[in-house]
């Protein structure tokens, strides 16, 4: 578990594109060889280098290989895909998808992970923010200054939810929405309060649900085409917890994959469970991205 592995920087809109666009044209560009070359040819400071070379592999953008020349990247599937059909991650799918692997990496987003899948109150500070993950840390071997921890909410934060008011429509400036804020999943109450909101089915792809279920069960498919309903609603690591997902959200997003036959929905005296294929989850989100463009 580790924290302020992005230098207090948080993802910016428009990074996405530069990443995907830099490692396309040089693999070692985020190798500590080639800091000063990165600089001069994405146009941002070597601390902001360090913070995206981060973003891209806890988003699953890139993943890392060590070379005789360096550490190089190599763009990922998703990251490939990304690149093809939305090199702005304008689509919201797009978003989905990155969000999905961010708070799935509890090694190097530990914020992300805990807040979406362990933090316990819906409605919270910066305070008890920091007092709850400070104490998670703890409780899993990790020793943090509360002034890191605080840093550490303030990027959290920053990527999904500002404490300012904005028209999403009429942003130009990249830094000034936060990356994830089309997601909707955390909200300002106002007076230092925040509020993790329940995401409507209607705002969420069914396909890229069908998506992350393969993803986060691929290993769970091996053995067993079925899956419970209550454990992708509550257990850590599950659409319920990232999605913000309601039961009665959870089985309208489920429905319609059976109406488009991704799967079946199954009550069996009340224990409910999805039957479905271990399809590779890279042909799932293909798919998505072949329907959007026709």
């Amino acid at each position: 578990m580790q924290i302020n592995k992005h230098g207090s920087f948080y993802i910016r809109n428009g990074w996405p594109t530069k990443i995907i666009d830099a490692v396309d044209n040089n693999t070692l560009v985020f190798s500590p060889n080639s800091e000063l070359e990165a600089v001069d040819n994405i146009g941002v400071g070597r601390v902001m280098i360090k913070a995206m070379r981060y973003w891209a592999t806890a988003m699953g953008i890139t993943s890392e290989i060590k070379t005789q020349q360096g550490v190089a990247h190599e763009l990922t599937p998703l990251g490939m895909l990304v690149k093809q059909f939305d090199p702005y991650c304008q689509n919201v799918g797009t978003l989905w998808a990155l969000h999905r692997n961010l708070v799935n990496d509890v090694d190097n987003a530990t914020a992300w992970y805990w807040a979406f899948n362990e933090m316990g109150p819906k409605v919270f500070t910066k305070d008890s923010f920091v007092g709850d993950f400070n104490s998670y840390l703890q409780k899993n071997g990790g020793k943090y200054a509360k002034a890191a921890v605080e840093k550490e909410f303030d990027c959290f934060k920053n990527t999904y939810v500002s404490d300012k008011a904005f028209d999403i429509n009429k942003i130009i400036d990249e830094d000034t929405i936060p990356f994830f804020a089309p997601l909707k999943l955390i909200q300002y109450e106002g007076d230092g309060h925040f509020e993790m909101r329940r995401s409507p089915a209607k705002e969420i792809p069914p396909e890229i649900v069908l998506f992350c279920i393969v993803s986060d069960n691929q290993d769970h498919l091996e053995e067993s085409q079925q899956i419970g309903v209550d454990k992708l609603l509550e257990a850590s690591g599950q659409i319920g917890k990232y999605m913000n997902l309601s039961y009665a959200s959870l089985l309208e997003i489920l429905q319609q994959l059976e109406n488009m036959s991704k799967l079946t929905l199954v009550n069996n005296f009340g224990n409910r469970y999805i039957q479905l294929k271990n399809v590779p989850a890279m042909n799932v989100i293909s798919d998505y991205y072949q329907k959007i463009v026709r």
